[in-house]
C-alpha cells in the first residue's frame, strides 16, 4: 500500500474532523465532562508508565453516523484494562509527542487539521497552527530548548521557535515535501534527520536547510536513533524493508533476511538491549531481530489483523511489547513478542504510541 493511498485515504476521513474543529476545548467533544483529571487518572493506575495511543480512525465510522465511535488520543496506566481519551470527541491524529522534562503535561497532537498542543496533560487543548499547515504526521521537539519543535507535514517541515504559537516552513533543499517523520539527533539537536518519499534528508543547522543524505528515491516511512549509539539510525521504506547505518546516515545497508514483508511502517528498538528489535509491516505483521537486525524472524501468534502500523517496548520491562494495527485495535505481548492478546480500542487504527 503507497504512502500516497495511505494519505488520500487518511485526509478524506479527516474531513469531518477539520470542518467542524473549534479553536479551544475540553475533553472529550468540546464540552467540560466528570471524566477524572490527567493527573488522577495517571495516579489510578500502578508504577506501570503511561502509555499514550492515537487512533486515526475506526471500522464503525459511518459518513454522516451520529453514533460514530470515539477516536484521537488514549492513555492507559494498566496495560489496557482501562482507557482515557483526551480532546475532541472524533480528532484525526496522526502522531503524539510529550515534552521533555513536562512529566506529560505538554503534549502536542499531530493532525489533519494542524498540531494541537495541550499544556495541562490532556485536559484542554488548542490548534496552534492556522488554515496553510495541515495534514501533520509528526511532531519533533528539541530535548535542549522545548520551545522549540518541528512538525512532519505532507507539504514538508515547519518549524516554531516559541513552543508552536508560530510557525515557519522549512524547505530549503527538499526534493519531495511529503515527509513522514522527523527526529532530533541525540547527540546535537541542531542536526536532524527526515523521512521523505524521495530518501533520508538531514539538516545540520535546524531545519534551516536540507540535504539528501542516503537512499535516493526510496520511500522512507518511518526512521529511528538508537538508544545506544547515537550514529546508528534504522529506517522502514515501502517497498524495500529496512535499512540501517551505524555511521550518521553517510553509508547504509539493507537488513531483510527474513523479513517477508518489505513494506515496513513502523520500527521499536529494546531499550535495555540493543540487539533485539521490532518491525512493523504491512500484511505481514511483526518480525523481531535478536542480532542487531541481521536476521528477522515472524512472531504474530495472536494477531488477528496483520497490517502493522505502531509498536513500542517499555522501557522498564522488555518484556512488555505493545502493537498497533490497521483496523484490529491494540495488542499486548508480555514474553517479548512470542504471544500477543487483544487489549483494547477495537476496530481502531493505531498510528502512533508513546510513552511517559
Amino acid at each position: 500500500m503507497s504512502v500516497a493511498f495511505l494519505y488520500f485515504l487518511s485526509t478524506f476521513l479527516s474531513l469531518g474532523s477539520l470542518m467542524n474543529s473549534q479553536h479551544q476545548t475540553k475533553s472529550p467533544g468540546g464540552q467540560a465532562t466528570a471524566s477524572p483529571t490527567a493527573e488522577a487518572f495517571r495516579e489510578s493506575g500502578s508504577n506501570n508508565p503511561t502509555l499514550y495511543v492515537v487512533t486515526r480512525s475506526t471500522q464503525k465510522f459511518r459518513i454522516g453516523g451520529r453514533d460514530n465511535p470515539t477516536v484521537g488520543l488514549f492513555t492507559t496506566t494498566d496495560r489496557g484494562k482501562s482507557w482515557q481519551h483526551w480532546g475532541w470527541h472524533y480528532t484525526k491524529c496522526f502522531s503524539v509527542a510529550i515534552e521533555p522534562g513536562s512529566d506529560g503535561n505538554v503534549l502536542y497532537l499531530a493532525c489533519g487539521n494542524g498540531v494541537q498542543k495541550s499544556t495541562d496533560a490532556g485536559n484542554n487543548w488548542v490548534i496552534t497552527t492556522g488554515w496553510e499547515m495541515t495534514e501533520c504526521l509528526k511532531v519533533a521537539i528539541d530535548p535542549a530548548n522545548p520551545q522549540t519543535v518541528y512538525a512532519a507535514t505532507a507539504y514538508g517541515i515547519f518549524r516554531s521557535d516559541d513552543g508552536g504559537k508560530t510557525w515557519q516552513e522549512k524547505n530549503d533543499g527538499f526534493e519531495s515535501t511529503f515527509t513522514s517523520s522527523v527526529i532530533v539527533d541525540r547527540g546535537n539537536p541542531a542536526t536532524l534527520y527526515a523521512a521523505t518519499e524521495a530518501g533520508v534528508y538531514v539538516s545540520t543547522n535546524r531545519a534551516e536547510t536540507w540535504k539528501l543524505l542516503g537512499l535516493e528515491g526510496k520511500g522512507i516511512r518511518t526512521i529511528v536513533q538508537s538508544r545506544h549509539a547515537v550514529k546508528t539510525l534504522m529506517v522502514g521504506t515501502e517497498d524495500d524493508g529496512i535499512s540501517v547505518s551505524t555511521d550518521s546516515g553517510e553509508n547504509w545497508s539493507a537488513l531483510n533476511e527474513g523479513l517477508e514483508s518489505l513494506t515496513v511502517y513502523s520500527l521499536a528498538l529494546d531499550p535495555n538491549n540493543e540487539r533485539i528489535l521490532y518491525a512493523g509491516t504491512f500484511r505481514g505483521g511483526v518480525f523481531k531481530s535478536v542480532n542487531g537486525g541481521e536476521s528477522w524472524k515472524s512472531i504474530n501468534e495472536g494477531l488477528s489483523i496483520l497490517d502493522i502500523h505502531a509498536l513500542l517496548v517499555d522501557p522498564t520491562d522488555s518484556n512488555i511489547v505493545y502493537c498497533g494495527t490497521l483496523g484490529g485495535g491494540v495488542f499486548l505481548s508480555e514474553d517479548a513478542g512470542a504471544h500477543w492478546k487483544f487489549i483494547g480500542l477495537e476496530t481502531s487504527q493505531v498510528w502512533d504510541f508513546a510513552v511517559e
